[in-house]
């Protein structure tokens, strides 16, 4: 890395891209989450004047991000309790309100994403500092030169604290990209009554959501003899213990095999798959249908979602 100097200069672009991922917290289990990704470079200029050409910066932090970061299961490197080349199986043994919460998962190496034991434990404080440094980290590493360092800031949803913000975790299944792997989306979910927000049926609406994981009854298996779940409970005997409290979950996409195991309380299941398209269309069966004047918005992430009327 050169040596920074007076000479240095910085360009900025805001919402370079946007990353949606699950979080496996060392307090509550898999959340996700959803920002907007800011980055500012600073190094030196060319001889043209030029730090770095901003349609090459943009595309460049964009492409490390969505390789390394994006839809993926972010952990620490103790939770992984195997690891093949082709296979990771993860278990998280989370701690809530004193009573332990066990997180299994059998998937495929390139959908999990290894960060460190402080980030995760700076994160499961609602401290993203150590996350942005990693980031900025990677998208040095696949800057020119010239670029000495680079910063991140992840932006929440404006309205996060409001009542109608919810997190979930899903995956898609015969999604041709990488919605397939466990990941997450944070945001708000909007109830409009003759196109006025309706905060309270938007909040109902939001925690009945809120911090599950959303997957179709057809992955949901009662036999829990697969070659996938078995591995899961060779490398966590206390599945066993648990088993009645747990559910159970596989699929396999055009990528990899998945199988899950968690909470049936932090489990909720759709008759179709969970896209929000459909989850918008659950939220409205919500809602009597003789009230013919709603519409929801439900948000997959940051500005996109569905609208159901």
């Amino acid at each position: 890395m050169q040596t920074k100097n007076l000479s240095t200069t910085k360009i900025f672009i805001q919402d370079v891209t946007l990353l949606d991922c699950a979080i496996l917290y060392p307090s509550i289990g898999p959340k996700g989450r959803s920002w907007y990704v800011d980055v500012i470079w600073e190094g030196n200029k060319d001889q043209n004047g030029v730090l770095f050409d901003f349609s090459l910066a943009k595309k460049s932090a964009k492409s490390t991000i969505d390789h390394e970061f994006d839809h993926k299961l972010l952990v620490k490197p103790s939770s992984i309790r195997f690891q093949s080349n082709s296979q990771i199986i993860i278990i998280g043994n989370c701690k809530e309100n004193d009573n332990n919460s066990i997180f299994a998962i059998n998937t495929y190496n390139n959908s999990v994403k290894k960060v460190s034991r402080e980030t995760l434990n700076a994160l499961d404080n609602n401290d993203v500092t150590l996350l942005e440094k990693e980031i900025a980290q990677s998208i040095l590493r696949n800057s020119p030169e010239n670029v000495i360092s680079v910063s991140v800031t992840l932006r929440e949803h404006e309205n996060y604290s409001k009542s109608n913000y919810f997190s979930y975790t899903h995956s898609l299944c015969h999604h041709y990209g990488n919605c397939q792997r466990f990941h997450g989306h944070s945001n708000i979910l909007e109830v409009f009554k003759n196109g006025k927000l309706d905060l309270e049926k938007s909040t109902h609406a939001a925690k009945k959501l809120n911090n599950s994981y959303i997957i179709s009854r057809n992955y949901v298996i009662s036999e829990w003899n697969t070659k996938l779940i078995n591995e899961l409970i060779e490398h966590c005997p206390e599945i066993e213990e648990s088993k009645a409290s747990l559910i159970a979950a596989q699929y396999k996409g055009t990528q990899g095999e998945v199988a899950v195991i968690m909470p049936k309380e932090n489990v909720f299941t759709l008759e179709q798959e969970s896209t929000v398209e459909n989850l918008a269309e659950f939220v409205r069966k919500l809602f009597s249908l003789s009230e013919t004047d709603l519409e929801i918005r439900a948000y997959e992430g940051l500005s996109k979602g569905s609208i159901c009327n």
